[in-house]
């Protein structure tokens, strides 16, 4: 064997084993024609135990000891070093695995990895589909990195803010996008990026869909219970009945139900007759009801319904009870003391499907109304909360999210089509409250697509990538402990996902606030530096392949230094990513620039 050994073992363990390097100028050699340079920590290591077998160790801790020369006390000492490794795998004539069967034994020599082992070990499939990230923090080497094993598992990216986790993402964008001279078609990737903070505006439109929630408006008829719940976000004992009720009214209210113009009437009478409230806001609520219904007789009793002061005028209230309820014998057959059972009726068979975001008010306002009609004087205080939500989501997102028009639903159609690579949605406008609805609300219209082709084939032909940036916003823990906020697609897809071509890349900076079934299913992890306490503690829990020493490691980092480990990785390795060009979305104000004039 021509290669340089540098010491030999003297101590083994099943975690480690510790080794004595006599001189420490053996740690800088050319062997082949390659410079091999020991520096230390993480450095790779191989001890031969076969002339077709070598243990492969990596180098995680360093010291000096003292050690006489002789064994007499009064000998002289001199200074040896040692090195203690953790074990990494064993290359045999198959190649690289993961893990020893067996453990070297005391004395034998250690040496420094070589360059054709690192490519056994970083390179293990010359025929795969291969990216690169960075180099390994060691060296210059560049392992790559099959994507067959990287994205086709659900993957987590962490790490604190400033530590280089979007850069790290719009790096791994950009090595796809590369593939492109690989014959690879980019607009079958189909990715979909929640853009949080408007930071990966980086390819050509040729391969980028680059979306604002401003152009696009969700068919509020395809909401299931689960998204109205993540949307509204009602209270578990007063307000959910209340909504699931004003959900159903509000279905039988939308355009073209049998009984959407009777129910108005009725409500529009119960309104009149029970709700104690500022004159003027009844009666404007009033003739909103009734503007529907297309009757001359009931519209000419609204001209005696006085707008200033909100009351009628010259005898009009009892000309107006009598026309709402001969309106409703008359169109519909009911007499208007049956209306109350015939509603409550419908309420409990009817199948939510909602129009319009404004339904939904009108249906809660009219359910809370029935509620007062039976005597429950404290409803409303207790849905107020309820009712403002709905206001200020009518305020926020009518005109954009739940907008009507049909050009901005059609676009929302095109966008579904997935018809190029990458499709960006700017939700940078978009509260943290909202990001949970609206990201879920995506997940299941895709999850059920796929699940609808995979039953007719018993394939999917398609694969989808959710990119969840700042997920702690929305994947937060505490929606399943303190509110009714539902994880529930996250976690199927998280569970289920992999056989229908779906898959997470999660990217936070509080792993310790994120779900745990959501990090739990995730294989691939990208870790950036972490330092607090209880995100490591969360992420010692969840991630099986980090040891305490590399736990350790990532409270110091540098910016832009990732260990990645996983299945994708066929060892735990310390990357310096490539991606300066970048970085500078996520650059930190420089106050000197600033402040500092001239």
């Amino acid at each position: 064997m021509n290669r340089k050994w540098i010491g030999h073992i003297t101590k083994v363990f099943f975690n480690k084993i510790v080794f004595e390097v006599p001189n420490l100028e053996s740690l800088r050699y050319n062997y082949l024609g390659d410079l091999y340079i020991g520096r230390g920590l993480n450095d790779y290591i191989t001890i031969f135990n076969e002339v077709n077998k070598r243990y492969i160790f990596q180098v995680i801790g360093l010291y000096e000891q003292e050690k006489p020369y002789l064994e007499a006390e009064e000998s002289k000492f001199k200074e040896k070093a040692y090195f203690e490794a953790i074990p990494i795998g064993e290359i045999t004539n198959n190649g690289f695995e993961y893990g020893l069967a067996s453990f070297p034994m005391i004395s034998e020599d250690v040496y420094l990895t070589s360059m054709e082992d690192l490519e056994k070990i970083f390179h293990s499939d010359s025929e795969a589909l291969t990216i690169t990230l960075g180099e390994l923090s060691t060296n210059d080497y560049l392992p790559s990195i099959n994507i067959n094993k990287l994205l086709t598992t659900h993957m987590s990216i962490l790490g604190n803010t400033g530590s280089g986790k979007s850069t790290t993402i719009r790096k791994l964008l950009s090595e796809l996008v590369k593939l492109q001279g690989r014959e690879v078609d980019i607009n079958q990737m189909n990715f979909l990026i929640f853009d949080i903070h408007n930071e990966y505006q980086i390819f050509s439109d040729e391969y980028v869909n680059q979306l604002s929630i401003n152009e696009i408006a969700i068919p509020t008829e395809t909401l299931t219970t689960e998204d109205w719940i993540n949307l509204v976000q009602p209270s578990s004992a007063a307000q959910l009945p209340i909504l699931m009720n004003g959900l159903r009214m509000a279905s039988l209210l939308k355009d073209g139900s049998e009984h959407s113009l009777w129910i108005r009437a009725y409500s529009a009478l119960e309104l009149y007759n029970n709700q104690q409230t500022d004159a003027v806001t009844k009666r404007a609520k009033i003739v909103g009801l009734l503007e529907k219904l297309q009757s001359p007789e009931v519209a000419a009793t609204i001209t005696s319904y006085n707008a200033q002061y909100g009351n009628f005028t010259n005898g009009g209230e009892i000309r107006f009870k009598q026309e709402i309820k001969e309106y409703i014998v008359q169109s519909f057959g009911y007499e208007y003391e049956q209306c109350q059972e015939q509603l409550i009726k419908l309420l409990s068979e009817e199948t939510i499907e909602v129009q319009s975001i404004k339904d939904l008010w009108l249906g809660i306002e009219l359910v809370i109304l029935l509620e007062e009609a039976k005597g429950n004087a404290q409803i409303r205080s207790y849905c107020s909360t309820l009712i403002t939500r709905i206001e200020n989501i009518i305020h926020t997102y009518s005109k954009t999210l739940f907008d009507l028009s049909p050009p901005k639903k059609a676009k929302f159609e095109e966008m579904m089509k997935f018809e190029k690579g990458f499709t960006v949605i700017d939700c940078s406008t978009m509260e943290d409250s909202d990001l949970l609805f609206f990201s879920g609300y995506l997940l299941k219209e895709v999850f059920n697509r796929q699940k609808s082709i995979r039953n007719k084939r018993s394939y999917v032909d398609s694969a989808f990538h959710f990119i969840l940036d700042e997920a702690h916003r929305y994947l937060s823990e505490a929606n399943t402990e303190d509110s009714l906020k539902s994880l529930k697609i996250f976690e199927r897809i998280s569970k289920e996902g992999r056989k229908f071509g779906l898959f997470l890349i999660v990217a936070s900076q509080r792993p310790g606030e994120l779900s745990k079934t959501v990090l739990s299913q995730c294989n691939n992890f990208i870790l950036h530096r972490i330092r607090n306490n209880i995100d490591l503690e969360q992420m010692r829990k969840s991630i099986p392949y980090l040891n305490d020493m590399q736990l350790f490691r990532l409270s110091y980092l540098r910016t832009g230094t990732v260990l990645a480990v996983g299945e994708a990785f066929s060892v735990p390795m310390e990357l310096n990513i490539r991606g300066k060009e970048y970085g500078f979305y996520s650059e930190t104000v420089n106050l000197n620039k600033l402040w500092i004039s001239g």
